[in-house]
């Protein structure tokens, strides 16, 4: 019993799992070039006085908007954005995609494309062995221009304060005035 509950929900899950690349053709490229069309129309109001409302004009003659400035797309402009992304992709391509639905197939590309181009090494919070914070060479100018920034935003006599509201914290932590300042 429990291995054909198994294979029905395999195969369930898979058959959702392609229900973007089965309507790409019929559904999703007709869609990406709608929205492609719209950006180019878009492209053509930049910079002409009144932009904003003739966007809104189009939009709401292309069915995009309603009067009240509603998306009518499902998922609204994020949709429309995530369509942007595929909208150079061929029918091809977008039938090689996995996902139940277009946030799916956005999100399983975006995945895999930081996957493969991560923005930085593994992040870890584990300070380096046989340092302590103030180790670094750098602690010290780093401290200066905060302090700089502080007064140049609260101004002199309200960093004046800050100051000694801070050194009064220090006093009550324990240390001594002379460590203190």
């Amino acid at each position: 019993m429990t291995k054909s509950v198994i294979k029905t929900f395999n195969e369930t899950e898979a058959a959702i799992e392609m229900t973007f690349a089965k309507n790409a053709a019929k559904v999703y490229a007709p869609f990406f070039k709608a929205v492609k069309d719209r950006e180019i129309a878009f492209e053509m109001f930049k910079g002409e006085k009144g932009a904003t409302e003739a966007k809104l004009q189009y939009d709401i003659e292309h069915g995009w908007r309603n009067s009240n400035k509603d998306y009518l797309v499902k998922g609204g402009l994020s949709a429309i954005s995530q369509a942007k992304f595929f909208a150079d992709y061929s029918v091809k391509e977008l039938q090689d995609l996995t996902g139940a639905t277009l946030g799916t197939a956005y999100k399983n590309v975006s995945i895999a494309k930081n996957a493969s181009k991560p923005k930085r090494g593994k992040v870890s919070n584990a300070k380096p062995a046989g340092q302590s914070k103030f180790a670094d060479k750098n602690m010290a100018s780093d401290i200066k221009e905060m302090a700089k920034q502080i007064v140049k935003t609260l101004g002199a006599k309200d960093a004046e304060k800050l100051a000694c509201e801070i050194a009064n914290l220090v006093i009550d932590a324990g240390m001594d005035e002379t460590k203190a300042a």
